[in-house]
């Protein structure tokens, strides 16, 4: 690393007589996202600057900056070195920002930060006008606008080491720098002989531009920013765009979906993806008609299959079996069947799955057989010798010598007699109010007459135990009505 040191000259004032030449690496603090670095110099990591070591205590050091954008200055920066590092922190005068002014002359105080304390080989970042870091730095300020920041030095930097404000390395921009020296007052940095542009920087804190925002479903969002907009998959339409001014098109429709379904908001792309077929901007799935694919399609009379899609099945008089099935057969032309469980218990051999859907049973799959399966019986109360109640099947309770009591029924004891209701002669309370009355006799007039086989009915009005609400069950009913209290 080459290292230059001239000794300082004060006859002429000249300044390239204080500078100290160094390659460094700058330490500075991450920025907020919206916040903008405004500068003069072209210092950056690794890059070659030179220390200006030749200010004596009083002296100033200013940069003349341009604000990016409307905003507030909420920080400014100083980047401090020595020859070695290592130096010891020093308490300068202060950091005050300007207005413009007429160069090399400041405008009138904006900003006053008394004592900054700078540390050697960092950009040292000031937030706070006070110690306490109590009052921010916030000055307003205008796209364009031109400020000052300067740096009143409480010190005198060794002209062999510094630590003191340092330059870049190519060229004193005219207007930009200026020094306020002893004896000579404000003047160009640039004819005192300083040969770079001084880091002396500034955060301005940019308000951040917003504009109407287009989503996909043509609905606009007022006053939002550009990326966050497009971060939700909106369309930005431009910085301050009113959405009284845009027309926002609608980029999502219906999807029809390999298997048949339909989903609805979703874009070209999202649909294509899923191997989907669009069906157009702005279009619903209540307004379109998805292909079906292909399933068994059976001749009820000759059990001949075809796979077709639903429609086309049924035009040829055929029954669709549903999604999913196929024809079997040595020549694929044979209508799938299988054992279906039934609701009441019992298998029927030999069913297609349309045939086992009308009875309201549960298809067990193409070539099973019943005697492969084990359907799941009804359940229901059953009342145990010993004068308990357990739930199970007709079957299982019968085969232990207990009564089972129906499907559907229930070990409720709603009277409360430490007896299960289903367990119990039939009592005529048909509405289990524990009461017989006129209520609980037109309950059974019309289960009666629908003969009816709903369980709560059948434990309460069935006295003649044949699991049907019928005629013969009246004379039970009018003995409980007679002989309730």
């Amino acid at each position: 690393m080459q290292w230059e040191n001239h000794p300082t000259s004060r006859s002429n004032r000249s300044f390239i007589a204080g500078c100290i030449s160094a390659v460094f690496l700058c330490a500075a603090s991450p920025l907020i996202a919206v916040e903008t670095v405004v500068k003069n110099d072209s210092v950056m990591n690794g890059s070659t600057a030179t220390i200006q070591a030749g200010f004596d205590e009083g002296e100033t050091a200013a940069a003349w900056l341009t604000s990016p954008c409307d905003g507030r200055i909420v920080a400014v920066q100083v980047f401090w070195r020595s020859l070695t590092g290592g130096e010891p922190p020093t308490l300068e005068d202060n950091i005050t920002i300007y207005s413009q002014g007429t160069f090399p002359f400041p405008g009138g105080i904006l900003a006053f930060l008394e004592g900054p304390v700078m540390t050697d080989g960092f950009l040292n970042e000031f937030r706070y006008l006070d110690e306490q870091n109590t009052i921010p730095i916030d000055v307003p300020i205008s796209q364009g606008q031109v400020f000052v920041v300067a740096l009143r030095f409480g010190s005198n930097p060794s002209p062999f080491n510094g630590p003191s404000v340092v330059t870049d390395s190519d060229g004193c921009q005219a207007g930009k720098n200026a020094i306020n020296a002893i004896g000579l007052g404000w003047v160009s940095a640039c004819s005192l002989g300083v040969s770079g542009d001084f880091m002396i920087r500034a955060i301005v804190d940019c308000e951040e531009a917003t504009g109407a925002c287009c989503l996909a479903n043509g609905d606009c969002v007022p006053d939002v920013p550009g990326q966050e907009c497009a971060d939700n998959g909106g369309l930005y339409q431009g910085d301050d765009s009113l959405c009284s001014q845009v027309n926002c098109p609608i980029t999502i429709g219906a999807c029809c979906m390999p298997n048949g379904t339909c989903q609805d908001s979703l874009s070209l792309n999202t649909c294509s993806t899923m191997g989907g077929t669009y069906q157009g901007n702005g279009s619903m799935c209540s307004g379109v008609t998805c292909p079906q694919p292909a399933q068994a399609c059976c001749n009820p009379t000759n059990g001949f299959c075809s796979m077709l899609d639903p429609a086309s099945c049924t035009g040829f008089g055929g029954v669709p079996q549903g999604p999913g099935t196929m024809c079997v057969g040595p020549s694929a032309n044979q209508c799938p069947t299988g054992a279906c469980c039934l609701p009441n218990g019992s298998c029927a051999p030999t069913q297609t799955p349309a045939q086992c859907a009308s009875m309201n049973g549960v298809y067990q799959g193409t070539g099973v057989t019943c005697g492969q399966v084990s359907c799941p019986q009804p359940q229901g109360a059953c009342c145990l010798t010993s004068g308990g109640c357990s739930v199970s099947g007709q079957a299982v309770c019968e085969g232990f010598g207990n009564t089972w009591a129906g499907v559907g029924t229930t070990c409720a004891d709603g009277n409360m007699n430490g007896t299960a209701d289903a367990c119990e002669p039939p009592d005529g309370d048909l509405n289990v109010d524990m009461a017989v009355d006129g209520v609980d006799l037109r309950l059974f007039t019309e289960a009666v007459r629908t003969s009816s086989t709903d369980p709560t009915y059948l434990v309460h009005g069935d006295f003649s135990g044949n699991g049907t609400m019928d005629p013969a069950d009246i004379d039970g009913m009018v003995n409980a009505a007679l002989s309730f209290p």
